[in-house]
């Protein structure tokens, strides 16, 4: 078998480009033709550089690697979450009413968007129009789509439900992007509140808490420790401002190496899976998309264990994807998938229980269905609590840095009028 590399149009005079494996020209031809396009080239391969260029990626050292992060950080756009929710929604619609991949890509590269948009579209299409599967196109733009959307796809494929895949990420990012922009809304005044304070306090430490002091000074009057720690915190920045700021780069730098690096990665996200309140709400979210795709496909006919090496690489937290090779490990060995779950400690323990009862009933798919509705409302009731909780507290860290500010201000001026005395 040999590789083919083409170039063709459609109908509509759409431009393709991929690659097709045939035993020689005649038979890729005939493959590309079943595709309803029309051959503008086609050639073999004949080069290791053309197999890099078509889906075989050159092996990478850690270096090359850390440097491609810092790239799609600071060089590629991430594409607008309304667009992305938008893009998987749109999808979800046309896979439920039963069109192919590709024809639903086409209908969306006539709909418009922006010039990046389209030819992230493109290079799907031309992809899939190329043989290759849709989960490998989107993981080769890591800018536009999350690893764990990638991992949902590459199990709907596998599974054969990805038009309920889809529909499922749909609701999801639409419930995720409410509950962020709720929170943004609810931080927008305190946060307002929060720069205008510092800009104040800034103001007035440099123009006019030296005066007072300086006045003080003459009349040989102790300053009180808040405004002594002003006065010294003031000094300090104007003096070593610089090489603050440059050692705080370097400590962003240091430890978004220390990210890159899986070991690390895997301790800094275990360690967000502990935190006090975030930590369930993460575990909540997690679990509850995890369980939707466990049980569609469960429902889709798959058995237990083909579902769980699926869902190994959906979570972009990478201490529960540890987790879940665990379990798929113990669920190989004949343990029950509950019991598993409670072993690793990974799970809320309400979750745990509802899937034991449907396991032991016989019942597993459906109880993997309620008990992403539990964890929904959990997300959704610990969310609305953060959001409600944000607010005040913001404020109260306003109040008190202005408190401290008037105090450090207001405790000089009652010493020299007792002085005065």
């Amino acid at each position: 078998m040999s590789f083919f590399i083409y170039e063709a149009r459609s109908r509509r005079g759409e431009f393709f480009e991929g690659c097709v494996e045939a035993r020689n020209k005649r038979e890729a031809a005939g493959l590309i033709r079943r595709r309803g396009l029309w051959i503008a080239s086609l050639r073999q391969k004949e080069t290791e550089a053309e197999n890099f260029s078509y889906g075989q990626q050159e092996p990478r050292t850690e270096k090359a690697k850390l440097l491609s992060s810092f790239g799609r950080v600071f060089l590629h756009r991430r594409m607008d979450s309304r667009l992305r929710i938008v893009f998987v929604r749109q999808l979800a619609v046309m896979l439920q009413t039963g069109l192919p991949i590709h024809q639903a890509l086409q209908m969306l590269l006539q709909s418009g968007g922006d010039s990046a948009y389209r030819r992230s579209l493109q290079k799907l299409l031309s992809g899939i129009m190329g043989g290759r599967p849709f989960h490998e196109m989107l993981r080769q733009h890591p800018e536009l789509f999350p690893a764990a959307l990638c991992g949902f796809v590459e199990a709907g494929e596998k599974s054969g439900s990805l038009a309920a895949i889809f529909a499922k990420l749909a609701a999801f990012e639409e419930h995720r992007y409410e509950a962020r922009e709720a929170l943004k809304s609810s931080l927008l005044y305190p946060i307002a509140l929060f720069a205008a304070s510092i800009l104040a306090i800034v103001l007035m430490a440099v123009f006019v808490t030296p005066t007072f002091a300086g006045l003080l000074q003459d009349m040989q009057v102790e300053l009180p420790w808040p405004t002594r720690f002003l006065l010294f915190a003031m000094a300090f920045f104007t003096e070593h401002g610089l090489l603050l700021l440059a050692l705080l780069t370097a400590a962003l730098c240091f430890l978004w190496g220390l990210w890159q690096q899986p070991k690390c990665r895997i301790f800094f996200d275990r360690w967000f899976l502990r935190l006090p309140f975030f930590g369930a709400l993460q575990q909540y979210a997690l679990w509850r998309l995890l369980f939707e795709l466990l049980g569609t496909m469960l429902e889709n006919g798959l058995p237990l264990l083909s579902a769980l090496h699926m869902a190994e690489k959906v979570p972009a937290n990478l201490a529960l994807r540890e987790n879940l090779r665990q379990i798929c490990r113990q669920v190989e060995s004949g343990k029950s998938f509950a019991l598993s779950l409670q072993q690793q400690k990974c799970c809320p323990a309400i979750l745990t229980e509802l899937l034991a009862a449907g396991e032991a009933a016989g019942t597993l798919a459906l109880m993997m269905g309620r008990a992403a509705s539990f964890a929904d409302t959990a997300v959704r009731q610990r969310s609305a609590r953060l959001g409600a909780m944000a607010e005040p507290l913001l404020i109260l860290l306003v109040g008190g840095l202005v408190f401290f500010f008037v105090l450090s201000v207001m405790l000089p001026l009652l010493t020299t009028m007792d002085a005065l005395i």
